[in-house]
């Protein structure tokens, strides 16, 4: 026997067998994440081990996980159809008991006994990803039994476990600690189909359920991973908007405004949004305000497709509405040839007209469209005399076989316009 393998002998004599059963199945716990099915195989695993029900939440006091026995739990658990969370009672005894402090203070697993529950105590240990607390492991035990040195370091063991495998999905690799933020990520992606439960959820985790919202996305050219600057970023947003909630999400800043009163999208309103996003060298986009928190999903697809919209056809700018560029959110979603035979042919024929004799009716014909149609502005705009301004009018009437004063057509023209300066940019 050499020395080495002496001096390991030695060593392991010396462990108690409380120890070496502790370190194996330690050892077996993070041995699942090389060829483990995720949190359900771990969580099984773990509860083998304990030989106690499990269950693994995130911060928005969402089941993302549970081991096979708590899953047959009747009490404290909601259930939808995709999604299972602590019941609004639980998470009131979880605050007023002052456990959820004491989760997110601890850095191993504790025991927690209570009045609550007098048939079970629980441990708890809190899942951190980054030093920051991205959930936490419960375990349900039948009082009066305590737990031992061995589950209490098992509990601890399958904290950390979980944080490494959520940290394999995105999902899990950009939250700051912000107890909504999972929350928030499943409203966006539209997994809710009941406004009551989103209440009771938005009043679970701190928040009023308002009647008016709109979302704002944040796009950054150069992306920050710090959760510090993130963390920040979320308290500037909260501070401007109150009762709001921010996450980043999807390489962007989302902002989920809600309030009582109608969301209106005055300057006094936008102008802090688009200082926070000048400062921090991003662009924003805001959505359409809406009152139907069911329909959340498709506005914030609004937002974030004005934004890549907004940053082709004007660079320069800082913050998009969506309620400006609707024609062009509509054109986003069909074919080049369907919006180029969109185009009034009058167009074609005026721009022909003005190719062979050197004149400028079409920019003129836009320039009156784009100031209200407005003779003295577009004159104005143009440099040219108010009499030459309708002569061309005439010429152009002339040309096509129009009346300018034509609403229904001037409108198709508009559209037209729109419709051409969109496709230079294709």
């Amino acid at each position: 026997m050499s020395y080495m393998e002496q001096n390991l002998q030695d060593q392991t004599k010396m462990i108690s067998p409380q120890e070496a059963l502790i370190a194996m199945h330690c050892n077996e716990l993070y041995q699942t994440l090389n060829h483990s099915r995720g949190l359900k195989e771990i969580a099984a695993k773990a509860e083998e081990f304990l030989q106690h029900p499990l269950s693994i939440l995130d911060a928005s006091y969402n089941i993302i996980q549970a081991s096979p026995s708590m899953l047959r739990i009747p009490y404290g658990l909601e259930r939808t159809q995709s999604r299972t969370f602590l019941t609004a009672s639980e998470v009131a005894s979880l605050k007023r008991l002052q456990i959820e402090d004491e989760i997110y203070k601890s850095s191993r697993a504790f025991l927690s006994v209570s009045e609550d529950h007098p048939d079970t105590n629980w441990v708890y240990c809190a899942i951190r990803i980054q030093n920051v607390m991205a959930g936490y492991v419960a375990v349900c035990m039948e009082a009066p039994i305590e737990a031992t040195e061995y589950q209490l370091r098992i509990t601890t063991a399958l904290a950390d476990v979980c944080a490494i495998e959520m940290q394999k999905h995105d999902f899990f690799v950009t939250r700051t600690g912000m107890k909504y933020e999972n929350f928030l990520i499943d409203l966006l992606e539209g997994k809710f189909n009941d406004v009551n439960l989103i209440s009771s959820r938005l009043e679970l985790l701190d928040r009023k359920f308002g009647k008016f919202f709109c979302i704002v996305v944040f796009s950054c050219n150069e992306p920050h991973d710090s959760n510090i600057f993130n963390q920040r970023q979320m308290s500037v947003l909260r501070q401007m908007y109150p009762n709001s909630m921010s996450v980043v999400y999807q390489d962007a800043v989302v902002l989920f405004i809600n309030q009582e009163t109608p969301v209106e999208l005055t300057e006094e309103f936008t102008k802090p949004m688009e200082d926070f996003a000048s400062r921090n060298r991003m662009k924003a986009s805001i959505s359409q305000p809406f009152a139907d928190i069911l329909r959340i999903k498709f506005y914030y697809e609004q937002a974030k497709n004005a934004l890549e919209l907004g940053e082709r056809m004007n660079p320069d700018e800082r913050l998009y509405f969506a309620m400006n560029l609707l024609p062009q959110y509509l054109f986003s979603n069909a074919d080049y040839i369907g919006l180029e035979v969109g185009i009034h042919h009058h167009l074609h024929q005026l721009n022909d007209y003005d190719t062979e004799n050197h004149t400028e009716f079409i920019p003129t014909l836009r320039a009156y469209l784009k100031h209200d149609r407005n003779a003295t502005q577009t004159a104005e705009a143009l440099h040219i005399h108010r009499s030459t301004f309708f002569y061309r009018v005439k010429k152009i009437e002339e040309i096509l076989g129009i009346s300018i004063a034509d609403s229904e057509l001037l409108f198709l023209y508009e559209l037209s316009f729109k419709i051409w300066d969109y496709l230079s940019l294709r």
